[in-house]
């Protein structure tokens, strides 16, 4: 008996299918038997091992953090503080646009900002000048609604439901952020998940420098431009003569400002003497390395520190953030310094031109100097000469003495941060460790060896059990597992112990799809039917039972893989792939062949 044309068009399929899943599965090959354990998680060492024909590096399984070890993280997001900065500067924001209605007199109404309390205080001259600004502040602040009214004052507040909307899209916009970072760092297998409504689970296979990643994650990236202050120019010099500090300390006396090696020393000194409205924080003055420790750019990073610590005094409202930053580049500055050269948004600059123009120097006064912040640390502090109307600025150190390979490194991974985005709120690193594989090198061999010989005992039962019927099936059982592998490659998936357990569970509804299909054949058989027939009746009557099983657990499959994350994701990943790989390998491949073995060789029986 012949076999038909779709016989054949069905052999080809499943061959190009076999033939692209051995394909994509040479990466993975190459990543977990070729390479060093070390550079396994390295793309661009799998990518110059990989032979020409094979596909891009980035299909390929990688181990998760419980197979192979890597770095732990949980980051805390600072909603509170950032909801108290944002405060700051609607005052801010609220005291400009007073100044601006000159032809209603409102400049005149004075503007209190209370970021514990999220609230502004606003008091005018008299009632109708309160009731007029509360007016024109709230069609311009939607945000803030009205607290409280008294005569010619009110207070406004941020509304409890956009406070609650800001928490929620902090930590997702954070989640974001830490995403792109590591993607831009060349991290394919991480596992991200939010913990609570204000922390962040970040988990690294494979990596072993928990400083480093601390250093790109967690970095805030909260970028300020704050005024230095003018009303106490000689604020530390007469602290100094009127407070001698410890020997740690001393005064520099060309800028009158402290300095010590340490910078809390400093803090400490100040603490609670600093006047109101006002903050001091610190410039690292790097030190200059060794010959031989700045030949090493890794003991560079390690032991290069600041030489000193340098204090301003300056002002507490922040006249800019980082917000508008549109774009962040590593260049060399007119001094032949390495700087981040940064350029902001249309609005941004607008907004900083309109700073710059305020403060610059003139014939009638000297410009401000205009500090600017990194995570409450002071990179520079500029006198503004001139305005700046072309949106862009630089961030520099001009203390800093170490190589300048070591500041090339250093910017670079500074405008990777900031060109990623700042966090939308402060993030501390609430626990950051290095972490082993919990199976370790020689239960994971265990472990596979288990599997094999699991694996070779259901081929051997199903042989033995149902003999020809049974070898097609461990055929097919063996297929499937091959797609699986491969379409997990495809995917760019992290093998974890739960996907290993989706993975074990799909071949065991292979098996039992299998199992179902000879049942139903050896019933055609017993009623008396020619092998024929029996096995056309037998793959007809399963197939909507073993299709309603399968479609049931996809189902369950895709919940699970749209509301869980990491582990719980990964497992519902390889029970999809396994589900219609199942599919795939009990309807089309085992007929196929047991089609061939009846119809094409004219078979009058079946062994079953």
């Amino acid at each position: 008996m012949k076999l038909g044309s779709g016989w054949w068009t069905r052999l080809v399929i499943i061959l190009l299918v076999t033939l692209l899943s051995l394909w994509f599965l040479v990466p993975s090959y190459y990543s977990l038997f070729v390479l060093e354990r070390k550079d396994r998680n390295k793309l661009e060492a799998l990518e110059k091992v990989l032979p020409w024909w094979a596909p891009p590096a980035r299909y390929r399984l990688s181990l998760g953090l419980d197979l192979q070890g890597g770095v732990y993280m949980i980051m805390r997001v600072d909603t509170k503080t950032a909801l108290m900065k944002r405060t700051d500067r609607r005052s801010v924001q609220i005291s400009t646009l007073l100044k601006e209605k000159k032809e209603k007199q409102l400049e005149a109404v004075v503007v209190e900002s209370l970021p514990e309390q999220r609230q502004i205080r606003l008091t005018a001259k008299d009632a109708a000048m309160a009731a007029l600004a509360e007016k024109e502040l709230l069609e311009a602040f939607a945000d803030f609604e009205v607290a409280l009214r008294e005569e010619a004052s009110f207070t406004l507040q941020l509304k409890a439901s956009e406070a609650r909307r800001f928490e929620t899209e902090a930590l997702e916009q954070a989640l974001l952020v830490v995403r792109q970072r590591i993607d831009k760092w060349g991290v394919a297998e991480v596992d991200l998940r939010k913990l609570g409504s204000d922390s962040i689970q970040v988990s690294l296979p494979g990596h072993d420098n928990p400083e480093q990643a601390r250093d790109l994650i967690g970095k805030t990236a909260q970028l300020e431009f704050i005024l230095v202050d003018e009303d106490y120019p000689n604020f530390f010099a007469e602290l100094y003569n009127k407070e001698p500090p410890a020997p740690e300390l001393g005064i520099e006396l060309s800028s009158g400002t402290l300095v010590a090696k340490e910078g809390q020393a400093i803090l400490d000194y100040v603490a609670g003497k600093v006047p109101e409205e006002r903050v001091v924080l610190l410039e690292c003055e790097m030190t200059q390395a060794s010959p031989e420790v700045a030949a090493n750019p890794e003991a560079s990073k390690a032991t290069s520190g600041c030489n000193r610590y340098l204090a301003y005094l300056l002002e507490k409202t922040v006249s800019m953030t980082g917000d508008s930053l549109a774009s962040a580049d590593v260049v060399q500055g007119e001094r032949g310094q390495i700087v981040v050269s940064l350029s902001f948004d249309a609005q941004g600059t607008k907004e900083f031109a309109e700073l710059t123009t305020q403060h610059a120097a003139s014939a009638e006064k000297r410009g401000r100097r205009l500090a600017i912040v990194l995570d409450g640390n002071v990179y520079s502090a500029p006198v503004l000469q001139v305005p700046i109307k072309d949106g862009r600025a630089q961030i520099s150190n001009n203390s800093d003495m170490r190589p300048q390979e070591q500041q090339f490194a250093d910017a670079k991974m500074l405008a990777l941060v900031l060109k990623t985005g700042a966090m939308p709120a402060p993030v501390s690193v609430g626990e950051s460790r290095q972490v082993g594989a919990s199976l370790g090198d020689e239960l994971i061999k265990k472990g596979s060896l288990a599997a094999v010989v699991g694996l070779l005992l259901v081929v051997l039962f199903m042989a033995i059990y149902y003999k020809v019927t049974g070898l097609v099936a461990d055929v097919a059982l063996l297929l499937n597992g091959l797609l699986i592998l491969a379409g997990l490659a495809v995917f760019g998936a992290t093998l974890t112990l739960p996907g290993i357990a989706g993975f074990v569970l799909t071949l065991g509804m292979a098996v039992d799809a299998n199992v179902l299909i000879n049942e139903r054949i050896r019933e055609e058989l017993d009623r008396g039917n020619v092998a024929r027939v029996a096995v056309d009746k037998g793959y007809d009557r399963a197939f909507w039972t073993i299709f309603d099983a399968h479609i049931t657990t996809l189902f369950a499959a895709i919940i699970l893989f749209m509301t869980g994350t990491g582990p719980i994701r990964g497992f519902a990943t390889t029970l999809i792939i396994g589900i219609s790989a199942s599919l795939f390998t009990a309807i089309v491949v085992t007929r196929l062949i047991t089609t061939y073995l009846i119809h094409g060789r004219g078979a009058k029986t079946i062994s079953i």
